[in-house]
């Protein structure tokens, strides 16, 4: 027996995750994933014609009912290669969140050819995860209570995942699969792949419109499809005094509203991103995240992605 109801909550949902049912990993959450694209699309590499590194750090300030706050590390770099169809990238992540710690490491291709005024690109990404449930942090009421009595720990989980990216000078879209493979566990302690599986399509789309002012806008769109239906974010940026400032509201469909900010003085571009939950403002009230991001080496060409307009 748990000291609160919202403990054993938390505990039935870890067991039904890691039961013998088939499931799909957690992903972690960003709000600035437009400007770390790496981390929904192996596609995205080299798109910025740059050598790019991003660093970002997760913040999320729960209720008690946890007694840790959820906290995402995130690290991606890539970079065209001399062969100009061809960019390379690599992208890790460290999600914990009360007794569950995820981390995932990923290494990505993309092939680009130009199509269509701009450049279409296809990538694929290969890596492993690493899952950790420590049950014995958690207190129990009842001493040796059997069900916390063991952890779950290190799991090996390889992974592949593809996707396919066009940009040019004022329009990006996009379509992923960052993680294909469905895995389960056992009481063994042991994982194994199943099948594959599209519960973790993503679907993006985005543009660029010019003011005729020191303004431009960019609407954007992200639909991920899951077991449990269909999950989306309405975005839209406002990029002024000559591309060096941004700031921008999203909308989730899971009531999450989300306020960004961005200064760019090149090579370093630094974010802010605020969310804030309407619906349950008690259980996820805020979250806060700072993007780090180096665009070094950068060539000026006219189908770098949009994300990052050339001066």
């Amino acid at each position: 027996m748990l000291y609160s109801r919202d403990k054993i909550t938390l505990i039935l949902f870890l067991l039904l995750t890691f039961s013998v049912t088939n499931k799909a990993q957690n992903r972690p959450i960003y709000s600035q994933y437009m400007f770390n694209g790496l981390a929904i699309n192996p596609a995205y590499a080299g798109s910025n014609e740059a050598f790019n590194i991003v660093a970002l750090y997760r913040n999320s300030q729960w209720d008690n009912s946890l007694e840790k706050a959820p906290i995402t590390q995130a690290f991606s770099c890539d970079f065209p290669l001399n062969n100009p169809h061809s960019a390379i990238g690599f992208n890790m992540f460290n999600d914990n969140i009360n007794i569950s710690k995820q981390t995932g490491a990923y290494f990505a291709y993309a092939y680009r050819i130009n199509k269509y005024g701009g450049k279409l690109s296809i990538g694929a990404q290969v890596g492993f995860e690493l899952q950790n449930e420590e049950y014995t942090k958690i207190k129990t009421v009842q001493p040796n209570d059997f069900l916390f009595t063991y952890d779950i720990n290190n799991f090996l989980m390889p992974n592949i995942g593809i996707g396919t990216y066009y940009y040019r000078s004022n329009i990006f879209a996009g379509i992923s699969i960052p993680q294909i493979l469905v895995h389960t566990s056992k009481d063994d302690d042991s994982h194994k792949v199943l099948k594959p599986s599209l519960s973790n399509t993503m679907l993006y789309f985005g543009v660029i419109v010019p003011t005729g002012l020191d303004l431009k806008l960019r609407p954007s769109t992200l639909a991920q499809f899951e077991s449990r239906g269909v999950l989306y974010d309405l975005n839209c940026n406002f990029i002024f005094f000559r591309d060096i400032f941004e700031l921008g509201v999203s909308w989730r469909s899971s009531n999450v509203l989300v306020g960004m900010a961005q200064i760019r003085i090149a090579p370093l571009s630094i974010g802010y991103a605020y969310d804030y939950g309407i619906e349950r403002p008690e259980a996820i009230n805020t979250s806060h995240e700072i993007m780090l991001r180096f665009d070094l080496i950068r060539k000026k060409v006219k189908a770098a992605t949009p994300l990052y307009l050339i001066r």
